[in-house]
């Protein structure tokens, strides 16, 4: 079995990594979507969408007409209807 030390300075520039990949996918999750973009990205139809948003279910924010989605938002939606295996009872 080989023994190997990692230096301080790798582990500094090791957590800065870290660091920047958090905050780069902290920004890509803030990223606003149109209804056609969060449509698509929760792969269901505008329409389908607009009922969720109306049924409350969806934050949005509109400006004018034109309503947008923070896709944060969206992966919480989908994360707030996952159904994991555990939770399937064998019959």
């Amino acid at each position: 079995m080989d023994l190997k030390l990692i230096k301080s300075k790798d582990i500094k520039e090791l957590k800065k990594q870290i660091k920047e990949l958090n905050e780069t996918n902290l920004a890509i999750q803030e990223k606003w979507l149109n209804s056609e973009e969060a449509a698509e990205f929760l792969d269901v139809s505008v329409r389908t969408l607009l009922r969720i948003r109306s049924k409350g279910k969806l934050a949005y924010s509109k400006v004018g007409q034109r309503a947008r989605y923070k896709k944060s938002d969206l992966i919480k939606y989908l994360n707030n209807h996952y159904f994991s295996t555990d939770n399937i009872k064998n019959k």
